[in-house]
């Protein structure tokens, strides 16, 4: 997930973007069908491979119980063993009842979640029978501004459910943003989501002392060791998002506003734009809502 572009693999359901990264003895590989097929519960039949990173891969599969397809992914090793992170485990068993607890029509839901005999840690999540809006950006050049707006009002109030529940997701891009068949927008890969404790500290499913995102969708505080991140990190990283589906390029440095490169585009996306993406998160929008609402 270095780059925020398609990749030629399939992705039927929102193939979730796993972060790049290695274990120390070289590049993660993730199971064939036929061995996870093996060592998952009996209750999922292996369908295929939609997606692999350095944290894990995604694979399509079917819930036989109830008829269903499920896509199911699995975290490397390497989250559990990098720097020491001798407690990963044990958060992910404390953290990811929270995230399955999420429900929201604009979030790709977790089914399930465990752990194999020999250890891999999976999670079961609805399956999105659809793309993603970086490929549609990559199909079209950039989205109509109706479309656009749509998108990010639709991943504000999913994100408005998500912070009030002290869910934060790390992780928006447009990569991570499914769009069924059906129309339906939803946010997904909860794979880097960081649950808030009350006190302000995150006990997030991510490395110690790692920023965890995607380059140019990475909040400034981010990268500033010692920075609690709060949820007003994914509000900047809907900004970067919505410039992106309004021309087609990420911003980089010192960057053109959207109404300089799009003719015709109304500046007032470049105010709200702006806004989201402040350096200093306090003069940002403070809230899903605030920026939806400057959305409109």
């Amino acid at each position: 997930m270095d780059k925020d572009t398609p990749d030629p693999t399939p992705s039927e359901l929102g193939r979730a973007m796993l972060g790049s990264g290695s274990q120390p003895s070289g590049r993660w590989v993730p199971p064939t069908v036929e061995e996870l097929q093996a060592i998952l519960p009996g209750g999922y039949e292996i369908v295929k491979m939609l997606g692999r990173g350095g944290m894990g891969a995604v694979y399509m599969g079917r819930q036989r119980s109830l008829d269903r397809p499920v896509a199911i992914m699995i975290l490397s090793g390497a989250l559990a063993e990098k720097e020491g992170d001798s407690h990963f485990k044990e958060r992910f068993q404390n953290e990811a009842p929270a995230m399955a607890k999420l429900s929201h029509p604009g979030i790709v839901a977790v089914h399930d979640f465990g752990e194999t005999g020999d250890g891999l840690i999976y999670i079961v999540m609805e399956y999105i029978d659809g793309t993603d809006v970086a490929r549609m950006i990559a199909s079209e050049g950039r989205l109509h501004t109706e479309h656009a707006m749509a998108i990010t009002a639709h991943v504000c109030d999913a994100l408005a459910y998500a912070h009030s529940r002290g869910i934060i997701h790390r992780d928006i891009k447009p990569a991570n943003i499914m769009v069924g068949y059906d129309g339906v927008v939803k946010v997904a890969d909860s794979g880097l989501a960081k649950v808030q404790a009350s006190e302000g500290q995150s006990l997030g499913l991510t490395l110690s002392g790692m920023a965890m995102g995607t380059m140019h969708f990475i909040a400034p505080e981010s990268l500033e060791y010692g920075v609690v991140v709060d949820h007003r990190a994914d509000l900047y990283a809907v900004g970067v998002m919505l410039y992106q589906m309004l021309t087609g390029k990420v911003p980089h440095g010192i960057f053109e506003l959207p109404s300089m490169q799009v003719a015709g585009l109304d500046p007032r996306y470049d105010g709200i734009i702006a806004q989201a993406m402040r350096e200093d998160r306090e003069e940002r929008y403070q809230s899903a809502m605030e920026l939806r609402l400057g959305d409109c």
